[in-house]
Order: C-alpha cells, then structure tokens, then sequence
C-alpha cells in the first residue's frame, strides 16, 4: 500500500497511520528455492554476466556463465552434476553451463570474444594459456584465488599455468603423454619378470613377445612421433629440439640415440611395419595384435571400456629410458583447466565456483579421478596423495600419477619444429638416410624455421 501525494483531511491522518502500519503486501513475502534464489513476484533485474559482481545488492544468486567442451558422456554428467550441486549450495552464485562440441570450440570463442560476450570461465588447454595471456584474453588469478590453491599444486603444474610471475588458470587434470601399457598375462607365458626400465630391456622383451599373431611392441606412428616423443626426447638428451632462446637448433646425441632405438625396433623385426592404429588409439593393443604399446594415459579408460576383457591382463609401467633412470622427465603433460575471461564483470562469482569445483574439497576433487578409472593425473598434491591411498584395485592410478609429476609442459615452439624430429625419426628408422645424415638435416630444416619465422628472442617463457 502507499501513502497519496495529498491527505485531503489533516483529521483522518492519524487514523491511515494505524490503518497502514497493520497492513502488508502480499507481493512483499519472498522465499528462497534451493539455490538461495528469490521466489518473489516483484520484478527484478536479471544477474547476468555483464552484471554488478556482487550478491549483497540482491537475494537473487548472480550469473556466472561457463562454457565447457564436450568429451566423454560421463564427462559431461559429471559436470552437470557438480553445477546442478554447487547451485544448491547458496554461495552467492549461480551456474549455466553451457557444452560445446571440439569442432566448434574455436568459432564460437573467437566470436563470443570479439562481440564481448564470452563465458566468464571456461576450459582451455595448457598450450593455449600463454597466448591467451598476451592477447589479453584472462584474468590472471592470484587475487582471485587463496594462495593455498596454488601452493597445493605440484611444481610441475605451477609452471604450467603460470606466466611472468602469476598464475592464469586453475588445473583440472593432467594426462601424461607417455606410459607403457603391456599384457600381464603374455609376460608370463614368455617367462618375463621384469619390467623393462631401459630400452635394450624393452627390445628383449619384444623380442620374447613377438610370434607369428602378435608384435612385441607398439611404437608411435610417424605423424604422432612430432608430439609424443617429447617426453622422450627430454629424457633422452636434456633438452627439446631447440634451445630457449630460440635461435639455434639442439639436434645432438640425444636425438640420434633416440632415433638408433626407433630404428632398432624395426630392424629386429618387434615393431609392425605399418602402424595398426594411431598412437592415441588402443585399438591396436585391445585387439591383441600388440604385446606392449607406448599411448597417453587415457588409453586406460579405452581398454576399460572398449576392451573389458583385458581388464585384468593389462598393467601400466613407467616408460623405459636409454639408462634405465626413471627420476627424470618422462612424457610431457596435457590436460584442461578454468580460466576467468578479462572482460567479465562477475570474476568473483566465476573464482568461487573454480575454487568450489578444483581447488577445496579433496574428495570432492579425487570423485572425478575417479569416475574417469584414474587414467588422469591430479594436479594437486593433497588429492593425488588421496587417490593414492584410496585407487583401490587401480594399480594405475600411482603409476600415471608418477608419470604426470615427472612430465613437462608441452612445448609452445611452432609445430614445424616437431615435423622436422618426426621426419628425422622416420627417415632413420625406415632406412632412407643414415641416422647422421637424418639428423643433420633436421637440425638444418629447424634453422631455417628459426629463420623465416624470426624466432630468435621470442620464447615468451624465457
């Protein structure tokens, strides 16, 4: 009720005073849904991203809009869950997520950036972070986060999602590039005990593995050896294929040593010929045509899937070295994370629900590791020390996790780096050019990269 801008007569005044302090609007009574939203029918302006960052102003919960990708279905349920969870919970804030397919990932964002209407947190890879940074795309995320986020992280991933002295994202997983997958049950019957650790001891057990139905061992194809084998050739030489100023190529023994144990493969005869699927894909180690295969750490959840009935004839081992050393960097790390868009007005609202999602609760955290079958890592230290103590059956999950905290991060040179070791890889191991021959001109093909590009001096991380 309101009072009218005139009272027609002084007398009556006090009588509509003890006539409005008894009554009250019904549009006035309000009451709160399970995501601490407002039910009243008085009109209220929306929360949208674009909006004030603040739930004080307003019972109603503010927007943050969040774009994920689309992966695997479970993936997916995951993730809806968890918003469908963290809506309930009354913090202040309120998801929408929405999934986009891989194929369209990039026109969509690059159209919602430039029209100002990106999602206020969003997935995005490692290897993507630092241009992101450069183009002024994200927030960095120091004062957004507590410090004992990013404290909790293992040293490896700090540097992964850091740049020039702050933090830019916030990791969900991690994926080491390489681990060897091999059949428990066919080292038995081939009387192997041990492990390989080095790679004459992997050539030997492929060797005892190889019949006339199946190969000893899977090695990357050539198209992948440009991204696969970074971990090993780190590990193999020191160094990646170029220094970090970026202007002088690092084509040494290492690579050659590297290069002699892919030929070697082929030359005693372990190895197909032709490679039965791509390096990412299991299908050629579920369909037992392959005794021991090198693949990512997500190959776990394909066996697990696609090939039950290996479940219990598989195991995963560290990848063999040159020296048999397996305290040195060993594959390289992909994976996702959260980062908060720079021209989002609701950051706080987007910090909270990254904080909500991977930074606090470690079971909370450890659920998805474990709904994904432990074939990815936890960047954290709490959480991979929980999911060591409770994989269960998994006995995996320690050795990815291993992996993971021996992995770098992958390279952000040009990819036409890659290409040239791929093909100097491929030429020696198909026996088209001396392992010399093949080295040299991949350290002369990434010279000339360096040169045409201009990349001496413009290593963003140095």
């Amino acid at each position: 009720m309101r009072f009218k801008k005139v009272l027609a007569m002084v007398l009556t005044s006090v009588m509509l005073v003890l006539a409005l302090t008894g009554c009250k609007s019904d549009s006035s009574v309000t009451g709160s849904d399970k995501t601490g939203g407002n039910s009243s029918t008085e009109a209220k302006p929306d929360a949208d991203k674009k909006g004030s960052d603040s739930s004080s102003s307003s019972e109603e919960p503010v927007k943050v809009v969040v774009w994920n990708q689309i992966f695997e279905p479970w993936n997916q349920e995951f993730f809806t869950e968890k918003a469908e969870e963290y809506n309930s919970l009354g913090r202040g804030y309120v998801v929408e997520q929405e999934f986009i397919a891989g194929d369209a990932w990039t026109e969509r964002m690059a159209s919602a950036q430039a029209a100002g209407t990106a999602p206020d947190t969003y997935v995005l890879s490692y290897n993507n972070i630092v241009s992101a940074v450069r183009d002024g795309l994200i927030l960095p995320l120091n004062d957004l986060l507590p410090k004992e986020a990013f404290d909790d992280l293992n040293d490896n991933v700090k540097d992964m999602v850091s740049f020039e002295d702050k933090y830019w994202a916030y990791p969900q997983l991690v994926e080491p590039s390489t681990v060897l997958f091999y059949r428990t049950d066919l080292f038995e019957q081939a009387g192997i005990t041990k492990v390989p650790t080095t790679w004459d001891e992997l050539i030997e057990a492929g060797k005892k593995l190889t019949t006339n139905e199946i190969f000893g061992l899977s090695i990357p194809d050539f198209p992948s050896m440009g991204w696969c084998t970074w971990g090993m050739q780190y590990a193999s030489s020191g160094h990646l294929a170029i220094n970090d100023n970026w202007d002088t190529p690092l084509i040494d023994q290492g690579y050659i040593d590297l290069a002699n144990f892919y030929k070697r493969c082929y030359d005693e005869g372990i190895v197909p010929a032709q490679a039965l699927s791509g390096y990412a894909d299991m299908k050629d180690f579920g369909e037992e045509s392959v005794a021991m295969k090198f693949c990512g750490s997500w190959g776990v959840g394909q066996i697990l899937n696609d090939y039950p009935e290996l479940a219990d004839k598989f195991a995963v081992a560290v990848p063999p070295t040159k020296d048999g050393n397996q305290d040195t960097i060993l594959a390289t790390n992909g994976g996702w994370t959260y980062v908060i868009d720079a021209k989002t007005k609701v950051a706080e609202g987007a910090a909270d629900y990254i904080s909500w999602l991977l930074a606090e609760d470690v079971e909370t955290c450890a659920e998805f590791f474990e709904i994904a079958k432990f074939a990815k890592a936890a960047p954290r230290k709490s959480v991979g020390e929980y999911i060591s103590a409770n994989s269960g059956d998994s006995s995996w999950a320690e050795t990815v996790n291993y992996v993971s905290a021996h992995a770098i991060a992958e390279p952000i040179y040009p990819w036409d780096i890659s290409v040239a070791v791929s093909l100097m890889f491929e030429n020696t191991s198909l026996g088209m050019m001396s392992v010399e021959d093949a080295a040299a001109e991949a350290a002369t093909s990434i010279q000339a990269i360096i040169d045409n590009q201009q990349l001496a001096g413009t290593n963003p991380k140095k």
